[in-house]
């Protein structure tokens, strides 16, 4: 099979911030930056993703420009084979989110269609509305089901009439109808109370180590540093593609969409929630599903407000499901199976493991604490890697020759991904212990110790302990690029 590719560049940056750009930036940015000072966190998380994301992701671009693989094959190919089992790892990671993220794709599937049908209207309650919706698994399973049919046409369409189609059209939609819900929420009375709250630079917080660690963590979280995603794009880049710039602009794109997102709901719910802080501190889905919803009910035009605002989301989820459903497949692609037999595979075991997911809230909790958190090891891997092979050698051969920028200290900041990874992990770790007083190491029941330390490493360890026995299998699953005699890692056995 011929190797596909980008038609255009802006089909491969509109799939990378696609990529990037998540329900995350939607309602978990919004919440996090009101919660820790607003500019003052904003700022924070500017410095997070230049020291913690771009690397990482110019990591991922280089390694699949380089090998022409998915993650598995390209940690075979760039290291040998007996680091394939890192791949593999980093793989599992986030194909195992894709499994309940689709399931968050239907409740935003679900709430559009609310919004459409008039249900998200004045004296709806709102919180009831969110209950009934997740504590019925069949109406949960339906709409998760949905969603993966959705993803599944376009990824059995292929990089170009699939990805490249989707991306092109849904990332500058969802950019102006962040736009359009900025211009309604700005001319709400009272929305300059939200925005004099998110621009006052707050001293206290910038120096408190709590806001940098949140903005590490909504960097690593939002961009996919780490994540084997812009990886599995870059297995499609023309060989000319701009590692340095496409990255970087990544990023910006990114927090740009966290921005535009913040600046509709924040001054909506300061303009117009009676306890503004009460719905910052409701976590994500009670922002957006109970909070925000009640707020769209009773404002002027919130029917359109509404549908705009979970069609976005709708925007947000399905561009990120995409790249993660990809990943998967090209793994599957690498192996020598057709496109249309590995989409539909991974289309149909990825809807029956998100099924659990569908029916009970505390597995989905606990997936998303487990795996996400797990995102923060990934990155060690790349990391890893790039000692390895040499960060200096790496630039000058894949990222220096194709670059109209030169920043090589971009890069280099790599070198210091371990210290980050100390320092977030352990805040996770520490917090999981206080939540979980004499029982943080306690795994099971899952619906008791949702987010345990214990629940955490117990999984991780099935997963290391399988995949690793398996790195041998995955080698030899990777099939050699047709015409092709040697590879980047110089397939060392050793």
């Amino acid at each position: 099979m011929a190797q596909e590719r980008w038609k255009s560049r802006f089909g491969l940056i509109a799939a990378a911030i696609g990529m990037a750009v998540g329900t995350g930036n939607i309602w978990r940015f919004p919440r996090i930056s009101a919660a820790n000072g607003g500019g003052s966190f904003v700022l924070v998380y500017i410095i997070a993703f230049i020291v913690w994301s771009i690397p990482l992701l110019m990591a991922e671009a280089v390694w699949g420009k380089a090998t022409r693989r998915g993650v598995i094959g390209s940690f075979k190919e760039f290291l040998g084979e007996r680091y394939t089992w890192m791949g593999g790892l980093v793989g599992w990671i986030s194909y195992a989110i894709a499994c309940y993220y689709a399931v968050v794709m239907g409740w935003c599937v679900r709430y559009f269609v609310y919004a459409l049908t008039g249900v998200i209207s004045p004296g709806v309650n709102t919180e009831a509305l969110w209950n009934n919706f997740i504590n019925s698994p069949a109406q949960v399973m339906t709409f998760h089901v949905i969603s993966m049919i959705i993803a599944t046409l376009i990824i059995l369409a292929g990089v170009n009439k699939g990805l490249e189609w989707a991306n092109k059209i849904m990332i500058p939609t969802l950019f102006v109808m962040l736009i359009v819900l900025v211009a309604r929420a700005l001319t709400l009375p009272g929305a300059s109370k939200g925005l004099e709250f998110f621009f006052t630079p707050h001293m206290d917080r910038i120096l408190m180590g709590k806001t940098w660690l949140e903005a590490f963590t909504q960097a690593a979280w939002s961009t996919g540093a780490g994540w084997a995603l812009l990886l599995t794009y870059y297995v499609y880049a023309r060989d000319d593609e701009d590692i340095a710039l496409n990255c970087t602009l990544t990023c910006f794109a990114d927090s740009g969409a966290a921005l535009l997102a913040a600046l509709a709901v924040i001054p909506t719910i300061f303009a117009l929630s009676p306890d503004p802080m009460k719905a910052v501190g409701s976590g994500n889905t009670g922002l957006a599903f109970i909070h925000l919803t009640g707020l769209f009910s009773t404002m002027p035009g919130g029917t359109i407000v509404a549908v705009i605002f979970f069609l976005a989301l709708i925007f947000a989820a399905l561009s990120s499901l995409l790249s993660m459903l990809e990943l998967a497949t090209r793994v599957l692609i690498d192996s020598g199976w057709e496109r249309t037999k590995a989409a539909l595979v991974v289309g149909i075991v990825t809807t029956i493991l998100g099924l659990p997911s569908s029916a009970r809230p505390y597995f989905l909790e606990n997936q998303d604490w487990v795996w996400g958190v797990g995102l923060l090891l990934s990155g060690m891997f790349f990391w890893y890697g790039a000692i390895k092979k040499g960060v200096d050698k790496l630039y000058e051969q894949y990222i220096r020759p194709v670059s109209d920028i030169d920043v090589p200290l971009f890069w280099k900041l790599i070198y210091l991904f371990p210290v980050w990874f100390a320092i977030i992990f352990g805040w996770w770790v520490y917090q999981a212990i206080t939540w979980y007083p004499g029982e943080w190491w306690k795994p099971f029941p899952l619906d008791k110790y949702t987010y345990t330390v214990g629940t955490m490493l117990f999984q991780w360890a099935i997963a290391f302990i399988v995949i690793y026995a398996l790195n041998n299998k995955l080698a030899s699953w990777v099939k050699p690029l047709p015409g092709s005699s040697s590879n980047p890692g110089e397939s060392q056995k050793k």
